[in-house]
C-alpha cells in the first residue's frame, strides 16, 4: 500500500534541514563589542583550542618551577597561599562581576550556597594547595608534575563510588577503565619505592633536587605544634623520611583535588555560574589558609611579605594571576568549545614541560624509577581516557539508533530526498575541522 505525504510538510522539513546545514557550515563571526565568553556556541578552529591548551599547561609548569624556587628561597607556604588566592579572588571576582553578573546569569546567594563554597575551599584550596606546596618542597617539580596525573584516576574512583560514573567490566570500555586505573596505581608505587640508576643529571651550583640532597634526612611533621602548644604525644614524636613525607603529601594533594572536582559537579548544577563559584572559593580559601597558618605558626607574623625577594614576589604574582586566574579562564574556554575530553588529554603535557624546565633551570636529576613510573602513570591515564571516550561513543551510537527507529516514516523519506540533494554540494573535501 502506497503511503501518501503532505507536500507542505516535505517543504517545511527540507527548509529546516538546509537552514541547519547553512548554520553549521558558516564561518564563525566574532562580535568585537562583546566578550567571547558570552558566546560558547561560536565555531572556532580546533588549532586554536589545541594551542590554548598547550599554552595553559606551559603556564602551570612555570608555576611549579617558580613555586619551587620560592620554597628554596624560604617562603612561608601559608603566606604564599594566602596572597596567591587573594590575587586570584580579585582577578576571577572582577571577571565574574562583568561577565556573569552583568549578563544576569548569577543565581541568588543562599546560606546553603556559601556553605558549599566553604567546602570547595577546604578541599580545593586548603587541602590541595598546602599539601601540594609541602610535597613540592620535599621532593621535586618533576615528581610533583608526575603525581598530578593521578588526579583523574582518583576522580574516576570517587565518581564510581558515588554512582556518577558507571563501569561495565564485561565491555571494552569498562576493561580499559579498570586496567588503566591499576596501571596508574602501579606507576605511583614504582615512583615511590624505586629509584634506580640516573638517567639525566646536570651539574648545577644550586641544585634543588631533594631526591639527591635530602633523601637521608628525617623530620617530625608535627614538631612545630609541639613547640608552640606544648603537645607531647607519639604523633608529635613520630619521625619520617623527608622524601616519603613528600610523596604522602602529594598523594593526599591529588586525592583532595579529586574530591574538589567531584563536589563541583552537583554544586554547579545548583549554582550554574562557574566564575562566581570559583571567586567565592578563592575568597573563602585565603581566609581558611590564614586561619590554618595562624594555628600552625602560633601567630600572624607569617603574613609579613618580603618585598626584597624578587623570587617570592614573582612567584606569588605569577601563580595568582596566571595559574589561578588566566589559565582557569582559558581552560574553561577550551572545555566550552571542545569538551572536557580534549582538555584532559593534555594533562601529561604539563609533566613533560615541567621535567624539561626542572632539568634545564633547576638542575634536577631524573632516575630510572621516576621515568618508568611516569610512563606507567601516563599510559594508565590515557587508557582510562580511552575507556571513557569509548563509552561515550557507544552511548551516542545507541542513542542515534533509538532515535532513527523512532522517526516517522515520512520524515525518513524526506531526509533521504534531502540527502540526495545535498550530497553533490557538501562533499567530504569541502568540510573543515
Amino acid at each position: 500500500m502506497a503511503a501518501s505525504y503532505n507536500t507542505d510538510d516535505v517543504h517545511h522539513v527540507t527548509n529546516e534541514v538546509f537552514d541547519s546545514i547553512h548554520d553549521a557550515a558558516a564561518p564563525a563571526t566574532i562580535d568585537s563589542s562583546s566578550s567571547a565568553l558570552l558566546h560558547p556556541k561560536e565555531y572556532y578552529s580546533m588549532r586554536t583550542v589545541h594551542f590554548t591548551l598547550a599554552f595553559t599547561h606551559l603556564g602551570y609548569a612555570g608555576a611549579q618551577i617558580l613555586a619551587r624556587v620560592a620554597s628554596v628561597d624560604g617562603v612561608n607556604q601559608y603566606m604564599f597561599s594566602v596572597y596567591r588566592n587573594l590575587i586570584a579572588f580579585v582577578f576571577i571576582g572582577t571577571l565574574a562581576y562583568y561577565v556573569e553578573r552583568s549578563a544576569g546569569s548569577t543565581p541568588q546567594l543562599t546560606f546553603s550556597s556559601l556553605c558549599k563554597f566553604n567546602l570547595l575551599a577546604l578541599t580545593g584550596i586548603v587541602g590541595s594547595q598546602q599539601l601540594f606546596l609541602a610535597g613540592l618542597s620535599l621532593t621535586s617539580p618533576l615528581f610533583t608534575a608526575i603525581a598530578q596525573n593521578l588526579i583523574p584516576i582518583f576522580t574516576f574512583l570517587l565518581a564510581v563510588s558515588f554512582g556518577l560514573e558507571e563501569v561495565r567490566i564485561l565491555r571494552r570500555d569498562g576493561i580499559a577503565k579498570v586496567l588503566g586505573t591499576i596501571i596508574c596505581i602501579g606507576g605511583a608505587i614504582t615512583v615511590s619505592l624505586y629509584k634506580g640508576i640516573v638517567i639525566i643529571q646536570t651539574k648545577k651550583l644550586h641544585s634543588t633536587n631533594c631526591l639527591q640532597l635530602e633523601a637521608d634526612q628525617y623530620t617530625q611533621p608535627f614538631r612545630n605544634l609541639a613547640t608552640i602548644y606544648g603537645l607531647s604525644s607519639p604523633l608529635v614524636e613520630y619521625k619520617i623520611n623527608n622524601y616519603h613525607l613528600g610523596i604522602i603529601c602529594l598523594l593526599l594533594n591529588t586525592f583532595s583535588w579529586a574530591v574538589f572536582l567531584t563536589l563541583q559537579m552537583p554544586i554547579l548544577q545548583k549554582f550554574p555560574a562557574p566564575m562566581t563559584v570559583n571567586a567565592f572559593t578563592y575568597m573563602f580559601g585565603f581566609i581558611q589558609v590564614g586561619l590554618v597558618g595562624a594555628v600552625w605558626e602560633g601567630n600572624l607574623k607569617f603574613l609579613g611579605f618580603n618585598f626584597s625577594s624578587s623570587g617570592q614576589v614573582i612567584a606569588i604574582l605569577y601563580t595568582g594571576i596566571i595559574a589561578s586566574g588566566v589559565n582557569y579562564v582559558l581552560q574553561s574556554w577550551c572545555v566550552q568549545r571542545a569538551g572536557p575530553f580534549i582538555a584532559s588529554v593534555y594533562n601529561p603535557l604539563q609533566m613533560v614541560l615541567t621535567a624539561g624546565l626542572a632539568v634545564l633551570i633547576l638542575g634536577d636529576t631524573v632516575f630510572l624509577g621516576t621515568l618508568l613510573g611516569a610512563i606507567f602513570i601516563v599510559g594508565g591515564f590515557y587508557m582510562v581516557v580511552y575507556g571513557q571516550a569509548l563509552e561515550r561513543r557507544l552511548k551516542r551510537d545507541s542513542a542515534l539508533t533509538s532515535k532513527s527507529l523512532a522517526v516517522p516514516e515520512k520524515i525518513q523519506v524526506t531526509e533521504s530526498l534531502i540527502s540526495n540533494l545535498e550530497r553533490p554540494l557538501l562533499g567530504s573535501n569541502n568540510l573543515q575541522v
